[in-house]
């Protein structure tokens, strides 16, 4: 499984992992933007992201268990169509409502994604290399973010519409690439009662925490950037993109050091430095003090996203598409509270929002420890 070639095939995948990412970071960097053309409030256009991650979470509890039975090629090869759709659907929006409903959409046919390509990793890498598969994937994902912030503040200067054109594009392109029948289809996949345990509830809630909390703060960031330190889309993209690029260098070295000592202590290990670096955060007067916190904070956190995603991989062997979707479906719903949550605060006072965010870091690692499950008691099960 480790050879050469099988390596190269998994490439698709990893290129794939890109899509998500790019949807939901593409509007951070132009809310001023947004704010004005539909003549609304910050807090109305921090909906905008609740509408690609809600819809996305609520789906997320079964787009995987379903993927598994409808066949997984199919199903993300339609999902990655239909995104593109929704791309353009949120590009010619004429009012806010037509907007929302397009974030929404593609929100819908990502969460038909996100999990079966996770999965189909999982199931291409031997178990001694789980751990690195999973932190290339997820510097893909932090390159997709890269990427949508980079466009959304490019666009943000020169029309917000174009940056959805371009998430079109690329998942059209994408489309092109992914691999046929990576791997065989199970005659029976268990039902939506092999992941509904006290271990993938505890998963459940470690992901639902960090993405409201330490997870959630770049949004914080962006607003800072925008509001506070009054930098242009442009910038505040460039400034988001120094924690994704960080994080496209770490993450396969941080999953190599799951590989070693468990995901269980890697995600305690990235959870802690997270909600120190949100307190860092909150502490920031400067924008080249916010570019230095933000290159390593914003690392550490996709850091966690690979240990929990590592362990939401091995929770439930028969089933792992619908162990990941089920965990994941807890992360993305986080991400679509954390703004509604954290935006009214930041408008009154900018540290308070960090702190909130930081010590809703401390429930994540509680939970962790309370799932009682860890990569290195569970890689003999498959």
């Amino acid at each position: 499984m480790n050879s050469p070639d099988n390596r190269r095939s998994l490439v698709p995948l990893y290129v794939c992992g890109i899509l998500g990412p790019f949807g939901g970071t593409v509007l951070s960097p132009m809310i001023p933007e947004l704010r004005e053309s539909f003549d609304t409030s910050t807090a109305t256009i921090a909906w905008g992201i609740g509408a690609f991650f809600f819809p996305f979470a609520a789906l997320l509890l079964v787009s995987g268990t379903l993927g598994e039975k409808w066949g997984r090629e199919r199903t993300v090869r339609t999902a990655v169509v239909l995104y593109a759709l929704a791309s353009l659907m949120c590009a010619s929006g004429s009012s806010l409502w037509v907007f929302f409903g397009g974030r929404a959409a593609q929100g819908t046919f990502n969460a038909f994604m996100t999990p079966l390509l996770i999965a189909t990793l999982t199931d291409l890498t031997s178990k001694e290399r789980i751990g690195r598969a999973v932190g290339t994937y997820a510097a893909f994902q932090a390159v997709g973010g890269v990427l949508g912030m980079l466009v959304g503040g490019v666009a943000a200067d020169v029309g917000w519409r174009w940056a959805f054109v371009v998430v079109a594009l690329v998942a059209l392109t994408m489309s092109l690439v992914l691999p046929k029948a990576p791997t065989s289809e199970r005659a029976a996949v268990p039902g939506m009662r092999s992941v509904v345990n006290r271990r993938m509830l505890m998963l459940g809630l470690v992901a639902l925490t960090q993405a409201i909390g330490p997870g959630g703060v770049q949004l914080l960031v962006a607003l800072v950037g925008r509001d506070v330190l009054n930098l242009s889309g442009s910038a505040t993209g460039a400034l988001l993109i120094t924690g994704s690029l960080t994080a496209a260098f770490l993450t396969p070295l941080w999953g190599a050091l799951i590989d070693r000592i468990g995901a269980k202590r890697g995600t305690v290990l990235a959870l802690v430095l997270s909600i120190m670096g949100a307190l860092v955060l909150s502490q920031t007067k400067t924008t080249l003090a916010l570019v230095l916190a933000w290159a390593v904070v914003g690392a550490v956190v996709q850091c966690v996203s690979t240990g929990f995603q590592m362990l939401a991989a091995t929770g439930v062997p028969g089933n792992r598409g619908g162990g990941i979707s089920f965990v994941l479906s807890h992360r993305f719903l986080g991400h679509a509270i954390g703004p509604l949550l954290w935006v009214p605060v930041f408008e009154n006072n900018v540290s308070v929002a960090y702190v909130g965010a930081a010590l809703v870091g401390v429930l994540s690692v509680a939970f962790v420890y309370a799932a009682q499950h860890d990569t290195l008691a569970s890689v003999g099960m498959d």
